[in-house]
């Protein structure tokens, strides 16, 4: 089996940038399978390696932010570029 070579970088961008117009940030944490049926749809790449390869490229430019689930699972979210850093602290305010 010969595998086409591909550029990452280049179909990383064309990811990118239809992720960024569909607004994918929207969709909140969803599972690889659907970034996965994305990337085949926006590459028309079909090998699974080659699509497995471009995710692993986005996920390590932290363009997907990952969170681990209950299971021993992983869901990722498109990192929206617009969105205000929000830190939430809990505070104890005592009167005496």
């Amino acid at each position: 089996m010969d595998l086409i070579k591909i550029n990452v970088e280049n179909e990383s961008k064309k990811v990118i940038e239809y992720l960024l117009n569909k607004q994918a940030h929207n969709l909140g944490f969803i599972r690889y399978s659907q970034f996965k049926k994305m990337i085949v749809y926006i590459t028309k790449i079909k090998s699974l390696y080659q699509i497995r390869k471009i995710f692993l490229h986005l996920v390590e430019t932290k363009i997907f932010i990952k969170k681990k689930t209950d299971k021993k699972s992983y869901m990722y979210k498109f990192y929206n570029p617009h969105e205000a850093k929000v830190e939430q602290r809990t505070i104890t305010i005592t009167f005496d």
